[in-house]
């Protein structure tokens, strides 16, 4: 019976092993970053908080296969950025919007603070958030993908 029982192990390993490999050459980079601003207004200064979620997902390729030692080349990216926008101090999200587009794999999102919000650097382009209004401006014929995330409370 143990024999049968080492048998049986085995295979469940074997299993559970196949289910996790690598299929494709996937890379996945998730990133974080939270910003602090205040912002002057008729109600006096008041502080905002800014978190930006980052999710990158790219296919690895090397540049020739045949040599011992290859590089890796660098691919366009699928990236999704999740920006979460705070002004209350409770422990939710006022507003959040989504950001999608392709980029290259050292482009990162940086937020910038103005006088009415924020300007976010992405992908070449500048995106303008206005804190009062919470909405976010895109220029015409601009490669991201902007979706405003509906918040509820719990």
């Amino acid at each position: 019976m143990k024999p049968f029982k080492n048998s049986i192990t085995a295979i469940l390993i074997a299993f559970a092993v196949a289910l996790n490999a690598q299929v494709d050459n996937k890379q996945v980079v998730n990133e974080s970053k939270v910003n602090k601003f205040s912002v002057k207004s008729e109600k006096g200064v008041v502080d905002y908080i800014v978190k930006v979620d980052t999710k990158s997902t790219s296919y690895v390729t090397m540049d020739n296969l045949t040599q011992k030692e290859t590089t890796r080349v660098k691919d366009l990216a699928n990236v999704v950025t999740t920006i979460n926008v705070d002004s209350d101090g409770d422990p939710f999200y006022d507003n959040a919007f989504t950001l999608t587009y392709p980029s290259s794999s050292d482009n990162s999102v940086k937020v910038q603070p103005t006088a009415s919000g924020f300007n976010i650097l992405v992908a070449g382009e500048v995106l303008q958030y206005d804190f009062i209004q919470k909405v976010c401006d895109v220029p015409e014929g601009c490669p991201v993908k902007v979706e405003m995330v509906k918040m509820t409370k719990r």
